[in-house]
């Protein structure tokens, strides 16, 4: 903590900022990237599962709580395949093997 008032109290002596630090604005972009990508597959997670549900797919609470994660492997799941393989699969196992299988 007191470093980061003593690098605040320097920036604001230099008039400088974070940004200003090509490690620190890579850091932080990189940070809103996993953010942003984490947030994507949560929302189409959600989708998936509406989907499934509402077609009275078997699907487990532990497949929906891991369901985010298995979109977002691998650079994520195009949401239109992931959709797709919702309204075609039998259940959690075949929905697996279709995303995997694009």
């Amino acid at each position: 903590m007191r470093l980061e008032r003593l690098g605040r109290a320097l920036g604001d002596w230099e008039g400088t900022g974070p940004d200003d630090s090509p490690l620190l604005r890579s850091l932080r972009n990189e940070s809103r990237s996993e953010v942003e990508a984490k947030g994507r597959a949560q929302g189409l997670a959600d989708a998936v599962r509406e989907v499934l549900r509402s077609r009275g797919a078997e699907c487990s609470e532990r497949f929906f709580a891991e369901l985010p994660e298995a979109l977002a492997r691998g650079g994520g799941v195009e949401s239109r395949l992931a959709i797709a393989a919702a309204f075609a699969c039998e259940g959690e196992r075949d929905f697996l093997a279709r995303i995997r299988a694009r």
